[in-house]
């Protein structure tokens, strides 16, 4: 298939005028994706960068669109599964659907981090939803056990963050 440049200059006009961080496009064996602020692993020989837009990747070819590869994840200590706490242990969950920070902003100390002593008011991490910062707050004193998310990972409503050994 041939791309029609005069379509894709008009999506990229319209995504330009929009606040987007993931676009998917297919037409016929023509996929295009295009994310802002992170990467996606592409598939080597079967991607070319389009030159109108830096951030975007068009593959005329009909394999698969590549899947979003996330961050590595936070190693979880002492091989804590978040599924199955021990005693002793509370997880703390996502309140929403979104985009996991543990800093304020990139380049800052983290809110929170493995071995840390809490409060119950004190902030863990934000998830970002739409571009709205919600503050995840512990809810119990203790000592952060597990880290189970890294920045930028999406999470699903009730995902288990963290593992927190409350103080007794």
């Amino acid at each position: 298939m041939n791309l029609d440049l005069e379509e894709l200059a008009a999506i990229i006009e319209q995504l330009d005028k929009t606040e987007f961080t993931d676009f998917r496009y297919e037409k016929g064996d023509l996929r295009l994706h295009v994310r802002r602020g992170g990467h996606f692993e592409e598939q080597p020989a079967a991607q070319s960068a389009a030159a109108a837009a830096p951030a975007m990747s068009a593959a005329p070819t009909a394999a698969p669109v590549p899947a979003q590869v996330a961050a590595p994840a936070a190693a979880p200590a002492a091989g804590l599964d978040p599924n199955n706490l021990p005693a002793g242990h509370v997880a703390i969950t996502s309140p929403m659907l979104g985009t996991y920070y543990g800093a304020p902003k990139p380049g800052e100390p983290r809110f929170a981090a493995l071995g840390d002593s809490v409060e119950a008011d004190s902030v863990l991490c934000i998830v970002e939803v739409m571009k709205l910062m919600n503050s995840v707050t512990a809810g119990s004193t203790g000592e952060i056990a597990a880290v189970f998310v890294a920045d930028g990972d999406l999470v699903e409503f009730g995902q288990t963050l963290f593992a927190l050994k409350v103080a007794a």
